[in-house]
């Protein structure tokens, strides 16, 4: 679970780090190399917190992947509970599909990350019916203002772009793309 935060930190600081978390085998995981990634994805975060302790600008940063990600989770207690993490990793699909569409961010480089989320989170299994519950609950999450559903969004690897709002119609794409992308 832990390692798909770390992945959104990778997204959120530069490609270097990214490439080194999409290309670590995490079936037969290098339990040295693995600490020194938890010791830069540590970093990452703290740098941003210290910067930003009252999450005003840029710590909302680490919010990349929750929006969708909460409602997913919350969602799956209706069902069957997940874990943050999973809840996480599923939601950096549909918000970095948000991030292609919106701010530009490169499609492959998404792909790239969808194949790895798929490969080692699997999937979460909705349906078109199910999107009106998850726009509900994403309405609650805290991180909007004025009934607007905020998103931590990025226009390349490190590019974040912070408080970026979609229409409802573009939510619901971005839900088809995690069920059918």
């Amino acid at each position: 679970s832990g390692y798909a935060e770390m992945l959104k930190h990778g997204l959120i600081s530069n490609q270097e780090i990214l490439s080194e978390l999409l290309n670590f085998d995490l079936q037969q995981p290098d339990l040295l190399h693995l600490g020194q990634m938890v010791g830069t994805s540590v970093a990452v975060k703290e740098r941003i917190v210290e910067e930003d302790p009252f999450e005003q600008g840029i710590r909302k940063a680490l919010n990349l992947g929750h929006t969708i990600g909460h409602a997913f989770e919350s969602f799956a207690l209706t069902r069957r509970p997940v874990l943050h993490g999973y809840a996480v990793a599923w939601g950096l699909i549909p918000e970095l599909y948000l991030s292609c569409v919106k701010t530009g961010f490169p499609t492959a480089i998404m792909r790239q990350c969808v194949s790895f989320i798929k490969e080692n989170y699997g999937t979460f299994s909705i349906t078109c019916d199910d999107y009106p519950t998850l726009f509900e609950l994403m309405t609650h999450d805290k991180k909007n203002t004025a009934g607007t559903i905020n998103f931590t969004l990025l226009a390349d690897v490190g590019d974040i772009r912070i408080n970026q709002t979609a229409t409802k119609e573009l939510i619901y794409e971005s839900l088809d793309f995690f069920r059918e992308g």
